[in-house]
């Protein structure tokens, strides 16, 4: 089975083809002939970190069931699921069946794979800062991935969101439900929003900015934040950083924003579909390196496909 990944630390380019044993489901899991997978900071981060042998990076995937555990009961072969799972660079996977959701055929493989790591972090930034109808939200970072599902997912709840994100991406912010946007790049958004918000989500790289974040929220407001440095607080107002959600938790989180974008009340901007290649993976790696917009997403092709194009390019395996 063809998969990819690296086997020491070092830029996009330690990425390389790898012939994988065909993993088989335990008990409670499901195997997914993979059909896209998405790529994320997570997996930047563990190429450049590197580890202590082959390692196979990735965490989203969709595609059709292939197999199922003994103790399976809510999927079939040949259903369309997306799934958060490891070692997701492969032609075939395995996931934990709970953290797999069905994924209806009015949504592709490409967008559903995109939605999984920002919308079920955004999906926690929303459900911890107890969003409800009337609240007045402020997304940091709103035209990123995690922002933008935040955004959507607030207005979902009745919530008044205001986004903050550089001027250039005034149209598509606006397309996503806020009533105001206000870029940092023309102005002082904290001077603008002082005391505003009854709920400030940093959705920014790093969450940068939490001295801005207590300015901007009201007294007694709430900081939910992608830092894990908790700024200087005052005026009753409480912070707290997104975890990581797990287990069940991701399977919750996914049916609420498949549902949603099934609905049409949820969209992901995807910016890059890439081959199941060498270089697919190496460029979006090099795109994972530097300032993009958009999910990076690679498209599978058949398996037969991609083992007849093995052979006529020579692929050099580790």
């Amino acid at each position: 089975m063809l998969g990819y990944g690296f086997s020491h630390a070092g830029g996009p380019e330690v990425i390389d083809a790898i012939d994988l044993a065909t993993p088989a489901p335990g008990p409670k899991e499901i195997q997914i002939k993979s059909q896209a997978i998405g790529l994320n900071n997570r997996d930047r981060i563990a190429r450049q970190m590197g580890g202590s042998g082959l390692t196979v990076p990735g965490y989203d995937v969709a595609g059709i069931i292939s197999a199922v555990g003994d103790q399976v009961t809510q999927f079939a072969l040949g259903d369309r699921v997306v799934a958060r799972t490891t070692s997701a660079y492969a032609e075939l996977v395995t996931a934990a069946a709970d953290m797999s959701v069905l994924l209806p055929e009015s949504i592709t493989p490409e967008n559903g794979v995109a939605l999984i790591t920002p919308g079920v972090t955004g999906y926690r930034m929303v459900e911890l800062g107890h969003i409800h109808d009337g609240d007045t939200v402020i997304v940091k970072g709103a035209s990123g991935g995690v922002g933008s599902a935040a955004i959507q997912l607030a207005v979902a709840r009745g919530a008044s969101v205001i986004g903050i994100a550089a001027s250039r991406h005034e149209v598509d912010v606006n397309q996503l439900g806020v009533e105001h946007f206000v870029a940092y790049d023309r102005g002082n958004p904290v001077k603008e929003l002082a005391k505003t918000a009854d709920v400030v989500i940093n959705a920014a790289m790093d969450g940068i900015g939490g001295d801005d974040d207590v300015a901007m929220a009201k007294d007694n407001g709430l900081i939910v934040s992608v830092s894990h440095h908790e700024p200087l607080l005052n005026r009753g107002i409480r912070f707290i950083h997104t975890r990581p959600l797990g287990g069940s938790e991701v399977g919750q989180a996914l049916k609420v924003l498949i549902n949603l974008m099934s609905q049409g009340k949820l969209t992901v901007k995807v910016g890059y579909v890439l081959p199941f290649t060498r270089e697919g993976f190496v460029k979006g790696h090099q795109l994972l390196d530097e300032p993009h917009e958009g999910r990076i997403v690679i498209q599978v092709t058949p398996y037969r496909v991609c083992f007849l194009a093995r052979a006529a390019n020579g692929e050099k395996l580790l």
